[in-house]
């Protein structure tokens, strides 16, 4: 077995490993909610951009690695996005927190419709 192939979970790990995720989902939506109304009053703020970024990146790992593949698609393209808006402080300025309003409400979606694959994707 190739050194990065971790050994399949069992499946009965592996669910209850994703109901504990999906345990955290409402705290996690509800943080990048708090992040949209901080860029609403300032839409520039790099702290507020960086730490943004931070959180849908590990979205989208994580997600991705329980099985939540169209959710961490959606966290990806959100994170993407931020990228995009720490280079151009200018780009979507007037409207990114309704942006990331859209894209949890997109990613909230998606969880809600995604359920997890009995074994997390090949890497």
């Amino acid at each position: 077995m190739p050194a990065n192939d971790a050994p399949a979970l069992p499946p009965d790990v592996l669910r209850a490993l994703q109901e504990r995720y999906r345990g955290t989902l409402t705290n996690t939506l509800e943080l990048l909610r708090g992040m949209a109304r901080e860029l609403n009053a300032a839409a520039t703020a790099p702290e507020t951009l960086d730490a943004l970024r931070r959180e849908l990146h590990r979205v989208h790992g994580t997600a991705g690695s329980y099985g939540y593949d169209l959710a961490s698609r959606v966290a990806g393209t959100l994170e993407a996005c931020v990228i995009r808006w720490s280079a151009d402080p200018l780009l979507d300025r007037d409207e990114r927190g309704a942006v990331v309003d859209r894209f949890v409400a997109e990613l909230e979606a998606a969880f809600k419709r995604n359920e997890p694959a009995d074994s997390p994707p090949a890497r």
